[in-house]
């Protein structure tokens, strides 16, 4: 009796650790669901604009809980998670990417989804998507050891329209800068030569 009394709390444990875990990765996504609704409605013009932008951002985000859900929420390769969100925009003519396994984590990976999705939509609309001899690439690298590493991750811009500076700052460029250093510490410098639009982002990948 003893031994049955044990396995049935040790069940009803793990499945009230299991239902807050859930319950903090819905209040999560509601919360970015939220967010992305409230600044996309101050930024759109028209309401084809507004609902164009909500559905890629929601489908970004959705993309990047499949990689989560099938990792059982444990890592994401940053491989994976770049070609997924390029995939709707992009092809392997005006597309390169190359840099070496980095396995992020679930913050990391939801953090870095959104701001390539707005990089991507950016280029779409104005860089150097918006062109036929337009190309982007990105390319990575690792630093450090295991337990404290440094993602150095970068997006660069060729044969676009040319820019014309000053470029108008929006809810995604705001996104693109803000959103990196708010949730994992780290930095992002994105520039707007009249070739191409470059941005270097370096994440700290802290291990326990």
């Amino acid at each position: 009796m003893t031994r049955d009394i044990t396995r049935r709390k040790q069940s009803e444990k793990r499945q009230d650790l299991l239902s807050a875990e859930l319950d903090h990765r819905v209040k999560n996504v509601l919360a970015r669901v939220t967010a992305v609704f409230r600044h996309t409605r101050r930024r759109s013009g028209t309401i084809d604009e507004f609902v164009k932008a909500v559905d890629g951002r929601i489908q970004s985000i959705a993309a990047a809980h499949v990689l989560l859900s099938q990792s059982r929420w444990s890592s994401v390769g940053l491989a994976d998670l770049i070609r997924h969100q390029l995939a709707p925009y992009t092809t392997e003519a005006n597309t390169t990417i190359s840099g070496p396994e980095v396995m992020l984590t679930s913050a990391e990976t939801q953090a870095v989804a959104m701001v390539i999705h707005e990089l991507v939509t950016n280029a779409a609309k104005h860089g150097a998507l918006s062109s036929p001899d337009g190309r982007v690439s990105v390319n990575w690298d690792r630093t450090g050891a295991d337990a404290a590493g440094i993602l150095t991750f970068t997006w660069r811009e060729l044969g676009g329209p040319p820019i014309a500076a000053p470029v108008p700052s929006g809810y995604g460029l705001s996104l693109i800068r803000d959103l990196i250093p708010h949730e994992l510490g780290g930095t992002v410098d994105l520039i707007f030569p009249p070739d191409g639009a470059c941005c270097k982002i370096v994440i700290p990948l802290k291990r326990k």
